[in-house]
This record gives C-alpha cells, structure tokens and sequence, in this order.
C-alpha cells in the first residue's frame, strides 16, 4: 500500500472527510482496484484477518464483500456488519454505489434497506437514502421513496445533505411527481427543502427555464 500512498492527497481529503480513523492517502481507482483483486482471492481469509488502522481499510472492506462472488444472503450478512463501520459520506457513498444488484435481487435489496431509516442513526438513514438514490429511484418505487423521505427526520448534517440529494435525482427523473411533492404539504425542514431546490439548480439535466421556477420556489428563513 505505501507505493500508492499519497499523502497531500490525504492531507486535502482530510479537510473534506470526518472520519475517527486518519487517512492513508489513497485514492478511490486504487483502493477499487484492490478490492477487485482480493475478491478474486481468498477474500472470506482476508475479511477473517481484517482490521482497521485507516479510513481507506473500511472502504477497501466495503469494496471487496461487493466485488466478491457469493450468494444474496452472504453478501447482506456482509453488508448489514459493514454498515455499523461508516462513519462519514464518502465511506457510505463509496460502498452504496459499487455493488449492481441483479433483477431479480431487487426486491430482496429494498427490503434489506428499509430498517436503517428508521435507526435513528445519522450514517445507517444515509445508508438508506443513498441506496434508494443509487438503485431505486423509478416507476415502482418514486412514490414510496418520496413518501419515506418526508416521514423520516434527523438532525444529522449528512443525513439531510443525503435526503436533499435523493430528492434533486428524484426530480431529474420525475419531475412532475418530485415538484408536486415539493410544492406540497411537505414536512421537510426549511434547510433541507432549501438546500434540494439547490442541488436541482445545480443539475445540468434541468433546463434553465426551470431552475427559474425552482428559484422563486425557496423558504425565505429568519
């Protein structure tokens, strides 16, 4: 690993990240590639062996339980521990955006997400969301989705930075359904409706006639 350490990198990483562990400094193409490796190893000897010195060791954990070959309820056994190790964004959204779930492991993976939004904890309810974001957002579930992001609530930075971002993709995806909703009898907060209406008039799939309306759409807050 020392070859590929970078440690300005991890220096200006560090600014951007929370984590209790320090960084290493390696970047994100390097550690994936790791992972891809070791899962076609011995991966279960190396999760046997596994521990954690640095943010990257977790996220290179992640990596490879999602790369590796096995069956549905090896991989969420694997994946229900690894969620209790995130800590912070880039952890969880590394980890949510790498493993593709087949067809037909859809249903079982939406069912598997569902508990953690209702933790009460800031990293498992951004688990969720960012799944949702990742793999959901569509016919069957925009309705439940967007019914969900409005009947759960945490004080939690990351969480509402997840939610507001859930909601941008939701809109560039159905923006009927995600405009009537946001201009709706929504129980979002003020900073998180706020902050969504930001993140859709930063889209570049959003016509700037739009963002226009999305603009005169913000909370004026004391």
């Amino acid at each position: 690993m020392e070859r590929n350490r970078d440690i300005r990198y991890a220096e200006f990483s560090g600014k951007l990240v929370d984590c209790k562990y320090p960084l290493y400094g390696i970047r994100l193409p390097v550690l994936r590639d790791m992972g891809k490796r070791i899962a076609k190893e011995d991966w279960r000897q190396y999760l046997k062996d596994w521990h954690c010195e640095y943010m990257e060791d977790i996220m290179l954990r992640g990596f490879v339980i999602s790369y590796a070959k096995m069956d549905l309820d090896e991989r969420l056994r694997l994946f229900r521990e690894h969620v209790d190790l995130i800590d912070n964004w880039s952890t969880c959204d590394s980890f949510c955006t790498t493993w593709k779930p087949k067809k037909n492991e859809r249903q079982t993976l939406w069912e598997f997400i569902l508990p953690f939004i209702n933790s009460g904890e800031e990293f498992h309810m951004r688990y969720c969301v960012v799944m949702m974001l990742t793999h959901f957002i569509d016919e069957e579930h925009i309705d439940p989705i967007l019914s969900i992001l409005d009947e759960h609530h945490h004080d939690g930075y990351y969480y509402k930075m997840g939610v507001a971002w859930n909601l941008s993709v939701c809109f560039v995806k159905f923006p009927e359904k995600t405009m009537a909703y946001l201009n709706g009898d929504n129980s979002l907060d003020d900073w998180t409706y706020n902050k969504a209406l930001q993140k859709i008039i930063e889209s570049y799939r959003v016509t700037d006639d739009v963002k226009d309306v999305i603009r005169s759409m913000k909370r004026v807050t004391s």
